[in-house]
């Protein structure tokens, strides 16, 4: 893939350049594996996200999804340019509360929510709770009426296309309806939002208009029934990247037995976020206008594709071996461990200490942990590798760090770099970090 996909650059000693720092220089200073956070590049995209919002009458509507890549450093410029928090744990609400995002800033997401969570959310007087079961209603009506708080819920539905299974109340069946109903009954719950999250890295709006169309007769229901007055929609996340793609299971088999290369995405293809929201706006528009609804304030929750272009995974070959069939093998100083993606997304891999070598040859990329399992692939067509050559891992800024862990290794460094000037923004873990809660006797 063309490396003006991620706006990086390459400096005259065929080095790779991000945000103005030579990544061999920032291996050398920083050891590998490493993290290499652009912030120029974050910005970027949460400006770009946010004109497009902003273009129909959209404002304050970004609320950052925690999971996809909860490192303080990084979520710090996000909340810098105007981004809320959506959070799914109590330990991300924690983190949100700590950097200083204002409670009215914060959504509350995921299935079986624990009561600390819901504590906590309750006692700061968060935005929205989006439930996600009928028991989850009776739970915060109990804990809200201990407190003598009202607290503002949404209901996460299951629109029919998209995620399902564990996640959200079904429209079809009426039991989304139903958990309306009974909030409205409750004394200290606001109804306010229907909630939706259809799937990760949706590359054309299709999903989200279909998904629309169904919620539209749920509102019309709610706004004929004069107990019940929403203020939001929120649409939730999953907007892609034109550089990251999911898996087939059927080609993870031809590279596992047969070695053949994954085939890159095709970006030409790819609607841009801004076209996406485009989409959407349209259809949303009509909708209101065909049922006849004062439009809700639309929310929308983005991960991947405020991040994931704007970091990159800097790793190490050690050594080399050969394939049974012939084909040689990289040994990586980075493995499943801290880029478990890369198993089931396709990811670009450029040598990043020599950019303009012509990649000529299949090879296969290992990592350093003792088990079958940690292998990137079986097989890509890079450069000629050599013992001491650096590979860059592109779009790291989607759950790489969040899947990350100790298996075997302290989990590595992350650099953020701006206008040229490189900062960490997490050490490299030590030993010591890796006991510091045991207890050995």
């Amino acid at each position: 893939m063309d490396l003006s996909l991620w706006e990086a650059t390459v400096d005259p000693q065929h080095h790779l350049l991000v945000g103005g720092c030579d990544c061999t220089r920032l291996a050398a200073d920083h050891g590998t594996p490493l993290f290499v956070v652009d912030e120029k590049k974050i910005r970027d995209n949460y400006q770009a996200f946010d004109r497009a919002l902003t273009a129909h009458g959209i404002e304050q509507g970004i609320y950052y999804s925690y999971k996809t890549n909860p490192v303080p450093g990084i979520l710090r410029v996000l909340h810098d340019c105007g981004a809320g928090a959506e959070v799914i744990s109590p330990y991300e609400l924690w983190l949100a509360l700590k950097l200083g995002v204002p409670p009215e800033r914060i959504i509350y997401n995921g299935p079986n929510k624990s009561a600390e969570g819901l504590k906590t959310a309750i006692d700061h007087g968060i935005k929205l709770i989006n439930i996600n079961s009928l028991a989850e209603i009776d739970h915060i009506e109990q804990l809200a009426a201990e407190r003598g708080r009202t607290v503002c819920v949404g209901v996460r539905v299951s629109p029919g296309v998209g995620w399902g299974a564990q996640f959200g109340l079904k429209l079809e069946n009426g039991e989304a309806l139903a958990a309306f109903r009974r909030m409205a009954a409750c004394p200290h719950i606001d109804p306010q939002a229907i909630h939706f999250h259809l799937g990760t890295n949706l590359q054309n709006a299709q999903l989200y208009q279909s998904a629309l169309a169904h919620v539209f007769e749920l509102l019309q229901f709610i706004q004929s029934d004069p107990g019940l007055h929403l203020r939001y929609l929120d649409l939730g996340g999953g907007f892609g990247v034109p550089t990251v793609r999911a898996l087939e299971n059927r080609e993870i088999k031809l590279n596992t037995f047969f070695y053949k290369p994954y085939h890159p995405p095709s970006a030409a293809k790819i609607k841009p976020v801004c076209q996406i929201i485009e989409d959407i706006a349209a259809t949303f528009k009509a909708l209101c206008l065909r049922f006849r609804i004062d439009p809700p304030a639309l929310l929308f929750e983005p991960g991947r594709s405020l991040t994931s272009n704007a970091e990159i995974l800097l790793t190490r070959v050690g050594d080399l071996k050969t394939s049974a069939n012939g084909f040689p093998i990289a040994l990586l100083d980075a493995g499943i461990n801290v880029a478990r993606p890369i198993t089931f997304e396709y990811h670009e891999i450029f040598v990043a200490n020599r950019m303009a070598a012509p990649a000529n040859q299949r090879c296969g990329l290992a990592g350093p942990i003792c088990t079958p399992m940690d292998f990137f692939l079986k097989s890509k067509k890079l450069p000629i590798l050599h013992a001491g050559d650096l590979l860059a891992v592109m779009d790291a800024g989607a759950y790489f760090t969040s899947f990350a862990n100790n298996f075997s290794l302290p989990r590595p460094a992350i650099v953020a770099v701006f206008e040229g000037r490189p900062r960490l923004i997490r050490e490299k873990e030590s030993y010591d970090d890796l006991i510091r809660l045991d207890r050995d006797r």
